[in-house]
């Protein structure tokens, strides 16, 4: 069988031999694999040039957002039957490691498709009960966007927790807080899925012009789009009444990381969900951010990775937009590809493309 792989020295993805999986050992199960997200790590992992790659292995096969479905189970499985639907959890901890896993120090954790372990862009693969995550049928055309969303929701869920120790309990429940958005990629989508689930105000801050399919589709998710170009972020009148609580920052982009943070109002929360593998140097003053932080009481945090607790949630939150508006979720996916047809989508992103999926034969 073939995988879509990353190469040491190159750039390009290739496609490579692996070899099929055995049958499912004793608390094994043996997934296929039936959908596949492109995501913006593939490229950058790519963009790189240096992959991580697993221990004697010439490449590493790329994939982390995957849906699947059980076609054996090993000896002692109970969690799972054959026909069950189920997403994969990417990180993986080492043997005796006692912290969250999203919390982990790097080296003392493997991704699969990402860090030291194959991924899921191979039409098999085994793995274990405790690193899957039931999928409900009804969902199963937009289930490849839960690991992608689980992102947003680990930011979200670890700035109300931050607020809840800081304000109490009760802190963005009477009184949801006002989100920015940064950004028009699947991890920005993925946050305005997230918070406006919650009840929360969002609005979107991006560089399309209006009436574009982006923009149309803030629109239909969270009905408040908001052109930068038309609006200056770091001039507003009155912080308190006009900022945001919250601002999930989706681009690694550091002059609109700024712009943003000086939008936010008392005790605000900026979640950075959004980097580049290869920063670019650049000298900007960083003193604003600093002072109306310190004044401000604002907090910034990175977010990566998810726990158990974020993919519980963006499967019910998937839930909640399928009988929201099932058609304005399906619009976030805007190609899906044969495998034979993936490579172009992952090295280049479509205009105005969100979500690539390539679609496996079931």
């Amino acid at each position: 069988m073939l995988g879509i792989a990353a190469i040491t020295g190159s750039s390009q993805p290739r496609f490579v031999a692996a070899a099929p999986p055995r049958d499912p050992a004793a608390g094994e199960v043996l997934c296929r694999t039936l959908e596949l997200g492109v995501c913006g790590t593939d490229r950058e992992i790519l963009l790189s040039e240096k992959p991580w790659l697993p221990a004697n292995e010439p490449h590493l096969i790329l994939g982390h957002e995957c849906l699947a479905r059980i076609e054996a189970v090993g000896e002692g499985v109970r969690e799972f039957n054959v026909g069950d639907l189920v997403v994969p959890a990417v990180r993986r901890p080492f043997a005796g490691q006692t912290r969250r896993l999203d919390l982990l120090p790097f080296g003392s954790f493997t991704e699969r498709g990402i860090i030291a372990e194959h991924g899921f862009s191979v039409p098999q693969f085994l793995d274990r009960p405790e690193h899957l995550y039931h999928v409900p049928p009804e969902i199963a055309s937009f289930a490849v966007l839960t690991e992608p969303l689980a992102v947003a929701e680990k930011g979200a869920n670890e700035a109300h927790s931050l607020q809840q120790a800081r304000l109490g309990a009760d802190v963005w429940k009477d009184n949801p807080p006002r989100v920015l958005v940064t950004g028009q990629g699947p991890i920005a989508f993925a946050a305005v899925l997230s918070c406006v689930a919650r009840g929360w105000d969002t609005t979107v801050a991006g560089r399309d012009d209006w009436g574009t399919y982006r923009t149309d589709l803030v629109e239909e998710l969270a009905n408040n789009y908001l052109p930068l170009h038309e609006r200056d972020l770091t001039a507003l009148e009155d912080i308190e009444r006009q900022g945001y609580d919250l601002v999930l920052e989706c681009t690694g982009n550091d002059e609109l990381t700024l712009a943003a943070a000086a939008a936010m109002r008392s005790c605000g929360i900026m979640v950075w969900l959004g980097s580049s593998r290869v920063p670019h140097a650049r000298p900007h003053n960083v003193e604003r951010l600093m002072r109306d932080g310190l004044l401000r009481n604002n907090l910034f945090i990175g977010s990566v990775n998810c726990a158990p607790r974020d993919f519980h949630d963006a499967l019910a939150h998937l839930q909640h937009w399928y009988h929201r508006n099932d058609r304005a979720l399906a619009k976030i996916i805007t190609a899906r590809v044969t495998p034979a047809d993936a490579l172009w989508h992952y090295e280049r992103r479509q205009p105005q493309g969100i979500k690539t999926v390539v679609q496996f034969e079931s």
